[in-house]
């Protein structure tokens, strides 16, 4: 708990000051090279075969996507497309081409899984930086109820649990522990509208921000469950030691999978245009 918590408070301050005040250009930079790490991470974690070759190639096309992603979403797109056929053509030239047809499938599925696993996690984090005026603060919001939540149903789970959640996946996540991360998120919400959304709780758009955070708390749950998912397939308990008494990057930003695309959609067309 101890190195948790060493590890946890300053790396937490950095990502506040990072968010609030860190320059476009640093906080592109520091998303593109996060999302290479994670993906190195996924596949240290999923594949046996180890090759330098095959990490450095698709975390090469992650950072090219994800920047295309915060610059223009046409091009991201072709991106993404030109992307599979450079994936599905590897499985091809590589495993295929000796005859090992099967390993061939299950690499470039793999690849192909986490280079999407990867884009769902960092593509749409500056993209909602980008927008005038709110946009730093709705990622605050959206770190904070992610993270908080996460932290709630550690400690509520811990101290309450007795009714298991998804034993078979994780099987120290518990019933209790979600709706205590569901709880937080709300109380997180509804703290965050007052102190940071023009209007406060006056704001038509601070009802339907609190309104939604239980879903996104549900959200980030799954995401949570995922990639235990992926670490239980390979038998592995963290994937991997990039922050001592934490795990991996992936295990500390596991729930933004789900919850980050689905909260730009959100803001998207609830907030920015749906005014």
């Amino acid at each position: 708990m101890k190195t948790r918590i060493l590890t946890g408070v300053p790396a937490a301050l950095a990502l506040l000051a990072l968010i609030l005040w860190g320059p476009n250009g640093l906080l592109r930079s520091v998303t593109i090279v996060f999302s290479a790490l994670a993906y190195w991470e996924f596949d240290s974690l999923m594949f046996h075969r180890k090759s330098l070759f095959r990490k450095g190639f698709v975390a090469t096309l992650l950072g090219i996507q994800i920047f295309l992603l915060g610059f223009d979403s046409v091009l991201a797109f072709y991106f993404w497309i030109l992307s599979t056929v450079l994936l599905l053509m590897g499985g091809v030239l590589g495993e295929a081409r000796k005859g090992h047809f099967q390993n061939a499938i299950q690499e470039t599925s793999t690849q192909w899984l986490g280079f999407g696993y990867v884009s769902l996690l960092f593509g749409f984090l500056y993209n909602i930086v980008s927008w005038p005026q709110m946009g730093r603060h709705y990622l605050l919001f959206l770190f904070l109820l992610v993270f908080l939540g996460d932290t709630a149903a550690y400690f509520v789970g811990t101290k309450f649990g007795k009714r298991k959640l998804a034993s078979e996946i994780s099987p120290k996540k518990t019933i209790e522990g979600a709706s205590g991360a569901i709880l937080i998120c709300v109380i997180t919400a509804v703290a965050w509208c007052i102190f940071l959304l023009p209007g406060g709780l006056s704001s038509p758009d601070a009802w339907k921000l609190i309104a939604f955070a239980p879903f996104l708390s549900v959200l980030a749950q799954l995401g949570d469950l995922f990639e235990s998912v992926l670490k239980r397939s390979q038998s592995q308990k963290d994937s991997g030691a990039f922050l001592p008494g934490h795990g991996g990057i992936l295990d500390r930003i596991d729930g933004l999978v789900f919850s980050s695309p689905i909260f730009y959609l959100f803001i998207y067309f609830f907030i920015v245009t749906g005014k």
